[in-house]
């Protein structure tokens, strides 16, 4: 899919928020009060079984980004085991400003989220290959488009995440590194979302 027909995405998910008076942290949490670090939905997203998974949660305000609210952690599928269970790779984590809005995107080490570690090249692959099914709920829908529209930018970081990761500790094993809980954010890129659609839509 064409960056403009993500925007395009986005703008529609961003039109039927403003028609309900929402934003995508309102529509997930569902009128409920977030607790720290419990998980929304309820379940997790699963964006119509496209090979992608999500959560939206908070964390304590002293381990918070500043003007976060919280942050949606965003997970790819990377391989179908022998008993049919799945393996899943984080991707990206997008925070979520106190207006709801998007704020940045970032990276983390793997014993944040214990998910399967994949290298930046093989996770472009996954971030080419993104299908936005009919079924999605418009939460899912945003979710998938902002990958979509953010796609060589969240290239950039992730590269920059292996870099770092390499860089930290040189003469320490990236193995033993991935584990290592002094190790968190590894990248982050702001985000400036008009800024970004006026551009998709016009160029």
């Amino acid at each position: 899919m064409h960056p403009d027909k993500y925007a395009l995405n986005v703008l529609s998910s961003l039109s039927v928020f403003a028609d309900k008076q929402s934003n995508v942290v309102l529509e997930v949490l569902a009128g409920q009060i977030p607790h720290e670090n419990e998980k929304f939905p309820k379940g997790e997203l699963n964006f119509g079984n496209a090979g992608w998974r999500g959560f939206y949660h908070c964390h304590p305000a002293a381990e918070k980004h500043l003007e976060e609210h919280g942050h949606f952690h965003l997970f790819a599928r990377c391989a179908v085991k022998q008993d049919n269970s799945t393996d899943w790779t984080h991707v990206v984590a997008l925070s979520i400003d106190e207006q709801g809005q998007p704020r940045a995107w970032f990276t983390v080490n793997q014993w944040v989220t214990g998910a399967n570690w994949l290298a930046a090249s093989e996770i472009e692959l996954l971030l080419e290959d993104i299908k936005i099914p009919a079924d999605v709920t418009v939460i899912e829908k945003f979710l998938l488009s902002m990958l979509g529209l953010y796609q060589d930018d969240l290239k950039d970081i992730l590269l920059e995440r292996d870099s770092r990761l390499i860089q930290v500790n040189a003469e320490v094993d990236v193995s033993d590194k991935l584990c290592d809980r002094s190790i968190y954010v590894l990248s982050s890129q702001p985000i400036e979302l008009q800024q970004r659609l006026q551009l998709a839509v016009s160029g």
